[in-house]
């Protein structure tokens, strides 16, 4: 039931206490490892400068006073100490749409800001060289529209539920294609691909700064996002899944089968392995 509250913890305990020296900058790795809630994070006082997101660091610092973490999602962003005190860490409430499971504000730990100060560190402004994706041949178009039967708890890609015997997707190996992602529901949803990471490029029609790669996005209601996924790994090759990161919705039949296939041998098609490194590697 989840209208029901939720417990909510960090590594396992309610509400710790976290320490940090005033001027003090430390490397937060958050995970949201639940099965349905969002996090939208925050700390009091203090500012969150993300250098990676879902594994892959970003190409320069992102400054943020709070930052959303959809279900499966990671983010990892610097902390610097202010003034001695105590400061919330929290979630803040989000509104996941009319159908969408209740999110409300929830206290998550404090933030301890005490002892001899330090000096702080001198963040820099760009962090790793990433290929910007639109600058690479587009090779095909996809649109993938979210649905769903919320009385009988039903979600659907492209009006199909998930069959694990069929294959949904078909994409050569090399290829750099272009999807929409179309949310024709009344409830938020999260967007997950294994095996490849993806650029967002666009939020209904307005183009997105390239800040790097990702493996979630957020789908809000009635709203479109467009991705770049390069299948250019070798590694890629094989037959994997995308879906909503939610479970509920997950399991309740919204995901898909896609098969990466060398275009020398399209029938062959070897169990997936995990893809290392970055999305484009030629």
């Amino acid at each position: 039931d989840y209208s029901k509250p939720t417990l909510r913890t960090i590594k396992g305990g309610r509400q710790p206490s976290i320490s940090i020296r005033p001027g003090g900058t430390q490397l937060w790795r958050v995970g949201n490892v639940g099965a349905n809630l969002f996090y939208y994070i925050t700390i009091e006082g203090h500012e969150m400068v993300e250098v990676a997101r879902d594994g892959e660091v970003r190409n320069q610092p992102v400054r943020n006073t709070s930052l959303v973490v959809p279900p499966g999602a990671r983010t990892e962003f610097l902390v610097t100490g202010g003034a001695p005190g105590t400061y919330k860490f929290k979630t803040l409430a989000l509104d996941t749409g009319p159908d969408g499971d209740p999110t409300p504000e929830d206290v998550l730990g404090t933030l301890v800001v005490s002892g001899e100060a330090e000096t702080p560190i001198t963040i820099p402004t760009t962090l790793v060289e990433q290929k910007d994706l639109r600058t690479l041949p587009i090779t095909n178009h996809r649109r993938i529209v979210f649905t769903e039967n919320n009385d009988a708890g039903l979600f659907y890609i492209n009006g199909q539920l998930y069959s694990p015997s069929r294959d949904d997707v078909r994409v050569p190996l090399g290829a750099v294609e272009e999807w929409t992602l179309f949310n024709d529901t009344r409830e938020l949803h999260t967007f997950h691909i294994h095996q490849s990471d993806f650029q967002l490029i666009e939020m209904d029609g307005v183009p997105q700064e390239f800040l790097g790669y990702q493996d979630t996005v957020d789908v809000p209601v009635g709203r479109t996002v467009k991705i770049i996924l390069p299948f250019t790994n070798p590694l890629q090759v094989g037959r994997f899944v995308f879906h909503c990161h939610i479970l509920e919705h997950e399991d309740g039949g919204m995901m898909q089968n896609i098969v990466v296939y060398d275009p020398a041998n399209p029938n062959a098609v070897p169990e997936s392995r995990m893809v290392q490194g970055t999305p484009c590697d030629s």
